[in-house]
This record gives structure tokens, C-alpha cells and sequence, in this order.
């Protein structure tokens, strides 16, 4: 199942609930991706224990693979980072995502996402979206 924690005022706790819930579903032994489209990344951070900065293939690499003309893209869940939990996996955000954002909507990829939250639907349990304090193309 997916779900989104959305709120257009920051601090409100979008991440914090989104990384709670994950590691709910993930304890009852759920296999649970976070995606992290906030590009301060925090939810990132709190899974993986480092700065999305620090990290590769981050959900803004797969928007720049749709982006590109390749013959070869990577599966949306080459994405996904095994974090130091059980069964808890994140699709970590990237500050890269402020400048895809406009590219993405002149391109009209949101699309793109929806497909690969689709493929992910048959690896996973539970798929959370912690999405940014805005509403943007993301959102």
C-alpha cells in the first residue's frame, strides 16, 4: 500500500511521522520503502544516519535517468537503500531535487514516478512518501 504524509507548512512532523510509521510496518516484519521527495532530505537522514548529500542513486538520479535517452536505465528499485533496520528500505532524496523540478514539469515526467511506485508495489509491503512543505510538482 502507498501513502503520503503531506503538509504544506513545514515543521509540522511530515518526516518524523513518515520514518515512525515506516519502522512500525517494518517491526511487524512489513518490507517498507520510504521515498523521500523533500529535498532536505531528512527523512534520509534519519534512516540511513548520514546526509542525503553523501548518498548515490537518490530518487533525484532516477528523475535525471528519465530525463536522458539511455538504452540501458537502472529498475526503480536500484534506487532503494537498505537501511541499518530490518526490512526497512529508502529511496533517499537528494538536494539535486529543487533544480530537477523545473526540468521534470517542462517534461511532463511525474508520470515516471507513478510507474515506478507501481513496480515497487510487487517488492514491497508498505511504501511511505514523505513529500516537501510545499505545493510543487512533487506534491
Amino acid at each position: 500500500m502507498i501513502r503520503v504524509v503531506f503538509n504544506q507548512k513545514g515543521g509540522v512532523g511530515k518526516s518524523s511521522i513518515t520514518c515512525n510509521l515506516a519502522a512500525i510496518f517494518a517491526a511487524k516484519g512489513r518490507r517498507t520503502l520510504v521515498v523521500d521527495l523533500d529535498p532536505q532530505g531528512n527523512s534520509t537522514h534519519y534512516l540511513m544516519g548520514k546526509p542525503a548529500a553523501e548518498l548515490n542513486d537518490s530518487i533525484a538520479d532516477f528523475f535525471e535517468q528519465t530525463l536522458s535517452f539511455n538504452l540501458f536505465n537502472k529498475d526503480p528499485a536500484d534506487f532503494a537503500h537498505k537501511t541499518p533496520f530490518d526490512n526497512l528500505y529508502v529511496l533517499p532524496s537528494s538536494p539535486e531535487m529543487d533544480f530537477l523540478e523545473r526540468k521534470l514539469e517542462a517534461k511532463h515526467k511525474i508520470y515516471k514516478l507513478k510507474n515506478a511506485l507501481r513496480a515497487l508495489e510487487s517488492q514491497f509491503d508498505e511504501i511511505i512518501i514523505d513529500t516537501a512543505p510545499a505545493l510543487n510538482f512533487y506534491t
